[in-house]
């Protein structure tokens, strides 16, 4: 095992490895920047390209693509309040209003230092639980994984802030959304009528677009005032950023190491564990907890840490069964069966254990590589938050088109999102939380999977298996913490005391 991880780090260091890892790097931070894009679409656009190259050259570059895209997707989430991607949009919650108090840089950096230290996390994580992580995949049938979404929908409660009722409306009104098309287990159409759009259901990244893009873009149209009046901490903010973020230890290992666990279950994905991460952060302090959305850099670090850790557990199931754990899992199996990789068990045997560890070098290296990028970057990006809206707001509206009619080269991509930006900015006024509706969705069509093949499967005694029931004992838990905001006290020995809205000097120190 030692030769195999010397025998790595000798390819790591090598100039054409490094080549084609900063090379991902770099396309994986421009394709962030723009929102709506992201690493599903550079993978699936990288991949003719790596055909006829080395294994661990294309490794590089599809793995420092995918690692740097949710580092580059915070520069929208917090400059404009437009989540970069689905996986970003947790971000928007505390990095936006951050900006607009004129602390963009120092929202960046605390960002920054939460994606590589997710990052370097995550890769600990794949390293330590490759050999044992096969009972508890095994174990993991339609059952729990029903009673696991389950669990990420009664959180909504906890992103409410004081709106229960509306939010887990909110959330119901986007299982329904879910239920659009045919349904999976019976081919029957629901809710289409004569619209043959309808027909495939919505598509995720023309909700997210709609629900968050649109709203913010609109907002900042209407205002005509650019997001801050002017930069705090303009010099050194990213810096300061950091610092803050070690002074805030157990938020950022925590929900690393969150992020890394949840990320081990297949499916569950970024767009939902930033919002499980984040309503556990939320829920776990036991001060300042009414400042969450209105600018605390705990509601940046923790889905951000949580984002980059979650691709070390994604590679677990992916590496040792060949199940990918998220969308882009697929598309790297994909590139592996290009280059003649196979995955399974057999990536353990001793012939094939060097590229383990070479998958777990280059995830390491290129969240520090992308963060430390971003952060050089971050100084003039910033600046962005001081432009006029009519500057920009124009270009982002057709960003939004192209991005929602690339989704599914359909025009009726662009009305979709249109008209669900008009309803998002509806619940805006409204004051109706808009994170729960895209938790439903996400979950809603899942759920509905898991409890046909559980029913069908083994009737209702799944009720009384013990996992099931544990799980249950959990989202009781939880949803009690939503209606009631007790359950921090119950935690509050792992979540610091500070509310760290802007960096104090004694939260700077680390």
């Amino acid at each position: 095992m030692l030769e195999s991880a010397l025998e790595a780090l000798q390819i790591l260091v090598s100039p054409q490895h490094v080549v084609w890892l900063f090379l991902g790097v770099g396309i994986g931070l421009v394709l962030g920047l723009i929102p709506g894009l992201g690493g599903l679409t550079g993978m699936a656009v990288l991949l003719p390209l790596i055909v006829g190259l080395e294994p661990a050259s294309g490794i590089a570059m599809l793995i420092g693509l995918n690692a740097a895209t949710t580092i580059g997707d915070t520069f929208p989430s917090v400059l404009m309040g437009v989540p970069g991607t689905a996986a970003s949009q947790a971000t928007v919650l505390d990095g936006y209003p951050m900006a607009r108090k004129g602390l963009a840089n120092v929202a960046l950096g605390a960002a920054f230092t939460s994606n590589m230290v997710g990052g370097f996390i995550g890769g600990i994580v794949l390293l330590v639980l490759i050999p044992f992580a096969r009972p508890l995949i095994v174990g993991m049938g339609s059952p729990q994984l029903f009673m696991l979404t389950l669990l990420g929908f009664s959180l909504v409660g906890v992103l409410a802030r004081g709106a229960v009722g509306p939010a887990f409306m909110s959330g119901l009104l986007g299982m329904l959304l879910a239920t659009i098309g045919s349904a999976s287990m019976t081919g029957d159409y629901r809710f289409v009528g004569d619209v043959f759009y309808l027909y495939d259901g919505l598509d995720l990244s023309i909700l997210a677009i709609g629900l968050f893009a649109i709203p913010s873009i609109m907002s900042l149209l209407t205002q005509n005032q650019s997001v801050a009046q002017k930069m705090v901490h303009q010099r050194g903010g990213v810096l300061r950023g950091a610092r803050a973020a070690f002074g805030h230890k157990r938020v950022l290992v925590g929900n690393s190491l969150l992020g890394s666990v949840l990320g081990i279950v297949p499916g569950i994905g970024g767009s939902v564990i930033d919002w499980i991460t984040y309503g556990a952060t939320k829920q776990a302090v036991r001060s300042g907890r009414d400042q969450f959305g209105k600018g605390d850099i705990r509601g940046v670090m923790a889905p951000e840490a949580a984002n980059n850790a979650k691709d070390g557990g994604v590679l677990v199931p992916t590496l040792m069964f060949g199940i990918p754990g998220s969308a882009t899992a697929a598309i790297l199996l994909g590139g592996f069966a290009t280059m003649g990789v196979a995955t399974g068990p057999s990536m353990l045997s001793p012939e094939n254990l060097y590229l383990v560890f070479v998958i777990i070098w280059t995830l390491v290296l290129a969240n520090a590589i992308g963060a430390m990028s971003s952060a050089a970057l971050a100084g003039t990006l910033s600046r962005i938050s001081l432009l006029k809206p009519y500057t920009y707001g124009p270009f982002l509206l057709v960003i939004m088109v192209i991005a929602g009619y690339q989704a599914g080269v359909r025009w009726g991509d662009v009305v979709a999102v249109v008209l669900i930006g008009l309803l998002a900015w509806l619940m805006q006024g409204l004051k109706w939380p808009r994170p729960p509706l895209l938790i439903g969705f996400v979950l809603g069509s899942g759920a509905e999977n898991y409890l046909w093949i559980s029913v069908g499967r083994y009737g209702w005694t799944w009720l009384t298996e013990p996992s099931v029931i544990v799980i249950g004992v959990v989202i009781l838990i939880t949803l009690t913490a939503g209606f009631t905001g007790v359950f921090g006290r119950l935690y509050a020995r792992f979540a610091p005391v500070e509310t760290l809205i802007e960096p104090t000097k004694e939260s700077s120190r680390g």
